[in-house]
């Protein structure tokens, strides 16, 4: 009996077993075809939806917002590509923010409107400009997405990702910063910064400079601290903003605790860690405001110290603490939203502003002709010999360096789209002569590199580096006063930073808050850099000069996603650049 009943334990504990591998099996053999099912119905589901809309559309066949894809997909697309077996569709439309370098040319070929059809949803992709006009216009129609702004909630709700009456209490307290005294702090620090990095560049570091993308992060980052919470002499801010920024797709995909779990790697439980770091040191500096506004010391205006500020005099109607009759007060923003604002203002006015910059640098050295035209203008209005050469006011006087900016930023954008969705509500849409339905559920993509881009817009060569587009001469007689005629300059008119096909900045009640602030440091660092010194590519074994700019050009072009959120050059370490004297300076000397 006792072999008996010892037996039969052995055999349940083996049918067991046998039973729990055959689980194992099954589940992962059901779970691929369950997948692939469900691929194939919701593609189905919303090819038919696509398609009764009119539009023209092509087929993905994986979501774009798939975690796996976020991190890795661009880099499978680029390997497909070089064993030679990527299709036409993968190569084009598979890449995390394939828009950045299709620019205009997949609507040369689909329109100006078509939809990309994957298993998650339907996307429509729109280069017209009058259309995108009109989307922008519609704001209940074509409303912000908000499942794809998801990314930027590291620390919660912010301005980036609230509509409506909560997104203007977002504007509201968090536009307090963006004064002209604020933007004159930003002139200063740019060229103070500048010329931080100009003697980095030609008194110490290697040569030639292939670290260039990386000392631009720096260099806003240090611009940027100084505008937001000036007292700062910690590196805590920086270092872990610039963690938090390198590692944002996979924050978004598992959030701050999933971070920590042990089996990511050490560079994600770094970025854990930095998410603490900078949580605690805003919350330092927040305590640290509070402290000396109630003290009456608060002479500080940049962006941390205002919101304190703006927060601490908005209380709600039953703190105790609040004086008699201030019943109609409410605070708007927690500390947390705070912290969450000050994180995507650090995010959109360092990496965009750091990204744009290194294109400029890049794009300048590849056309040699276009350094010597700033510098003119940079010379007449900031001359050598003057007493007080840097003063604010020439930052609105130095158009032909605003002109540069608005050419990169039209050519390489860090952002791709403006992004809408016409949430639960069938929406109509012309677009040319003919008026489209928009399904339900429809993510909107309102395509800046393709507008930018557009032959029917900037001309048949559209990728063509030519700043003076933006620039135009006053040549009546009534204008051209003895003033003008001495300076010519006086006659150079910039034109407007955004327009119907031209939309930086985004446009109307959504228009980039820190638009000025961006163009103030990016103007005020090319006076720096290009006042006496000049830049070039360093060509590679066996190339001229003429090749190597040719090359960098071309390198310029091609954008990075994996990993990033924003839009940065491929490989940009492959591109190195060597500061010199300019010619004329030399010979003065």
């Amino acid at each position: 009996m006792e072999w008996s009943s010892e037996n039969t334990r052995t055999s349940h504990t083996a049918t067991d077993f046998i039973m729990a591998l055959l689980t194992i099996l099954i589940t992962l053999i059901v779970l691929p075809i369950a997948l692939i099912a469900w691929t194939a119905q919701s593609l189905a589901q919303n090819c038919a939806k696509a398609k009764a809309s009119g539009l023209p559309y092509i087929v993905r066949w994986i979501s774009p917002i798939n975690p796996f894809w976020l991190l890795y997909g661009s880099s499978f697309v680029r390997l497909c590509s070089r064993l030679g077996i990527a299709t036409e569709n993968l190569t084009r439309v598979y890449s995390y923010g394939w828009e950045a370098n299709e620019r205009a040319k997949i609507h040369m070929d689909y329109g100006d409107a078509f939809m990309v059809v994957h298993p998650g949803g339907v996307q429509l992709c729109v280069s017209n400009a009058k259309t995108i006009y009109e989307i922008l216009r519609r704001r209940t129609d074509f409303r912000r997405n908000m499942e794809e702004m998801a990314v930027l909630n590291v620390y919660g709700k912010n301005l980036s990702t609230t509509d409506d009456q909560e997104w203007q209490q977002h504007r509201k307290m968090t536009g307090v910063t963006f004064t002209e005294k604020n933007n004159e702090v930003v002139w200063e620090q740019s060229i103070r910064q500048g010329n931080g990095m100009l003697r980095y560049w030609t008194e110490r570091a290697k040569q030639p400079i292939r670290s260039t993308h990386e000392d631009t992060k720096i260099f806003t980052l240090n611009v940027e601290k100084k505008s937001e919470h000036a007292d700062d002499t910690s590196y805590q801010y920086r270092e872990s903003l610039s963690i938090i920024l390198s590692s944002i797709i996979q924050i978004f995909i598992f959030g701050e605790e999933g971070l920590k779990a042990w089996w990511t790697p050490k560079s994600w439980k770094s970025a854990a860690t930095a998410m603490s770091t900078f949580r605690s040191y805003i919350v330092g500096l927040m305590n640290e405001k509070r402290s000396l506004v109630a003290q009456g010391k608060n002479d500080n205006q940049h962006l941390v110290a205002r919101l304190v500020q703006a927060c601490e005099e908005d209380q709600p109607a039953d703190d105790p603490t609040s004086s008699k009759g201030s019943s109609s007060r409410k605070i708007t923003l927690t500390e947390e939203e705070i912290i969450s604002n000050l994180f995507v203002y650090a995010f959109a006015g360092n990496d965009t502003t750091a990204i744009a910059l290194t294109n400029l640098l890049v794009h300048l050295a590849a056309n040699p002709e276009t350094q010597e035209w700033i510098a003119e203008e940079i010379n007449y209005y900031i001359p050598t010999d003057s007493a007080i050469p840097w003063n604010y006011e020439n930052f609105s006087k130095l158009k032909r360096c605003g002109a540069v900016v608005m050419e990169t930023l039209r050519i390489c954008h860090p952002l791709s789209q403006l992004v809408k969705t016409t949430n639960l509500t069938r929406q109509s849409l012309k677009v040319g002569s003919v008026v489209y339905n928009i399904p339900a559920g429809t993510s909107v993509h309102c395509s800046l590199p393709a507008l930018h881009t557009h032959p029917l817009y900037w001309g048949s060569n559209a990728l063509a580096w030519d700043p003076r587009r933006f620039i135009s001469t006053s040549s009546s007689e009534s204008t051209l006063s003895p003033k003008f005629r001495k300076n010519p300059f006086e006659a150079e008119i910039l034109a407007p930073d955004t327009s119907e096909n031209f939309m930086p900045f985004a446009w109307g009640q959504r228009v980039c808050p820190g638009k000025l602030f961006a163009q103030v440091e990016l103007v005020g660092v090319l006076a720096v850099l290009f006042k006496e010194w000049r830049v070039k590519p360093e060509p590679k074994d066996g190339e001229t000069q003429d090749q190597a700019r040719d090359r960098v050009w071309k390198n310029s072009l091609v954008v990075d996603h994996e990993g990033h959120m924003l839009h940065e050059m491929l490989n940009p370490k492959d591109v190195g650049l060597r500061w010199v004297k300019s010619n004329a300076v030399e010979v003065a000397n």
